[in-house]
């Protein structure tokens, strides 16, 4: 009976750098097949109606300033491509023209905040790519509750026990007819604006909820804004699956490395013209009354 592959002999990679924190990765590809049926016959053959699609999704801790909140494609109409996979003993389950979906991050209290990424891929997935290099994000960072600072309605005198932020970011590809490369598309486009989806949860102390009726006599607009910073643990370094030490990252796009209790900023969200969708106020017997708010904003 031959080995499993356990945990701790894959490794991640985004842009050929190596992610710390990674606790799942799901890949997958769908084929549409459609029958062909002709008169006095019916069936004859399956064939491909339509082009392949595939996806893959990370969850992680949130660790360091994160490489792939690059990818969103704020203010660029043109969606830029990047590679990213699995790497295991010399064998790959990975992508060379993927395109950021959907970002997300969460936090509760007591927790470490996680990031939620979903990848939309044009083209082959599997074991032709190698997504590896020599790098990994340098220092390892933790995020405490006392490194977290939000700011919402109601936040200087209420506590805020958990937060969620979400970024979908639909893509358009365009295809062309060709001899030749057909199965990719010619580019793909960022469908503007950026929808951000954004949620907090207090326990109340003196918040006072809001009308259903306020914004139809006065501004709609509220903000808020998300500062998670993290202290290092310890700068910890990461091997491939061949026992190879990566090193760290140059500092071309903020993956340098800090020094052992740096406090850096590792997230941030500032929002001014956001408006609340929904106002949910929950009180129970064995808990104290809470107040989930939930708010929408858009980014061009």
């Amino acid at each position: 009976m031959k080995n499993a592959k356990t945990n701790y002999e894959n490794i991640f990679y985004f842009d050929q750098r190596a992610l710390s924190g990674v606790l799942s990765v799901d890949g997958s590809y769908n084929l549409a097949y459609e029958p062909i049926n002709v008169v006095g016959k019916g069936f004859l053959k399956q064939v491909m109606g339509s082009v392949p699609t595939a996806s893959m999704s990370v969850s992680r801790y949130m660790t360091y300033s994160d490489p792939i909140l690059n990818a969103t494609g704020e203010r660029s109409r043109l969606a830029i491509p990047f590679s990213a996979g699995l790497y295991y003993k010399n064998k790959y389950f990975a992508f060379n023209n993927g395109y950021l979906n959907s970002y997300g991050v969460s936090c509760s209290v007591g927790e470490v905040p996680s990031i939620e990424s979903q990848f939309e891929i044009y083209g082959d997935i599997g074991p032709n790519f190698n997504p590896s290099g020599n790098k990994n994000v340098g220092s390892v960072f933790v995020p405490q509750v006392k490194n977290i600072i939000l700011t919402t309605k109601g936040s200087t005198t209420n506590r805020i026990t958990q937060f969620n932020i979400d970024y979908n970011i639909p893509k358009v590809p365009i295809y062309g007819v060709s001899s030749a490369d057909s199965q990719f598309p010619i580019e793909v486009h960022n469908m503007y604006p950026i929808e951000v989806t954004s949620s907090f949860t207090i326990e109340i102390d003196d918040y006072e909820t809001k009308s259903i009726f306020d914004d139809l006599s006065s501004s709609a607009y509220s903000s808020f804004s998300i500062d998670v910073k993290a202290s290092i643990l310890n700068n910890v370094g990461l091997s491939d699956a061949d026992g190879n030490n990566l090193i760290d990252a140059i500092d071309e796009e903020n993956f340098n490395s800090f020094d052992k209790g740096d406090d850096p900023s590792i997230f941030t969200f500032n929002a001014s013209d956001a408006v609340i969708v929904s106002e949910q106020v929950s009180s129970s017997s064995d808990d104290v009354m809470s107040v989930n708010l939930s708010y929408k904003t858009y980014l061009n």
